[in-house]
């Protein structure tokens, strides 16, 4: 923050449990933050028909998944559906919690900002009552690379670890994601 860098123009993709969309930290961006790289309902437009959501939801429009300046992409992987706040999960609030580190905006009530406070989110709910599951999250990850995201948190894990080496499919997604 010294150095005059608080997140502005980067898309950092949330891929969770959902969002308090509701919550005062994640209310809309001022205009003046926002920079030619900042995602916008055109640009979402621009890829529409090539994201997995896409594919999932009949009749999705980029109006849909675009929420404000700050969450400016949002989709319920899990259950192919628009709702991505914790109202109808039985996986709790994780995603807010990594999204407030992330992104949290900066407001005059309070202390609580996150690291990149002016950066846009792009959330992807992959947990749902049963957990998550591999070709949800790689339908994120896919999408996170049309939408061409900065960054993107998977705090995903399981009691027994995994290796990428017993899924070609999934390596085949990780290998190009990386690239």
């Amino acid at each position: 923050w010294a150095q005059g860098y608080k997140g502005e123009g980067m898309k950092i993709a949330i891929i969770d449990t959902g969002l308090d969309t509701d919550h005062q930290n994640f209310a809309a961006l001022p205009d003046e933050v926002l920079t030619d790289t900042s995602l916008t309902q055109a640009d979402i437009d621009g890829v529409l028909t090539s994201l997995n959501a896409y594919e999932r939801y009949s009749g999705l429009t980029s109006a849909d998944l675009y929420y404000n300046t700050k969450v400016a992409y949002g989709f319920n992987y899990v259950d192919n559906s628009l709702d991505i706040t914790h109202d109808n999960d039985t996986e709790g609030d994780h995603g807010t919690h990594v999204a407030g580190i992330t992104a949290a905006n900066k407001l005059d009530t309070t202390d609580v900002v996150g690291v990149a406070p002016e950066a846009q989110l792009i959330v992807m709910q992959v947990f749902g009552s049963r957990g998550a599951n591999w070709d949800t999250v790689m339908a994120a990850m896919e999408d996170c690379v049309r939408l061409n995201v900065d960054a993107a948190n998977l705090s995903l894990g399981s009691a027994a670890g995994f290796t990428t080496d017993s899924d070609e499919a999934m390596t085949e997604v990780l290998d190009a994601f990386t690239k």
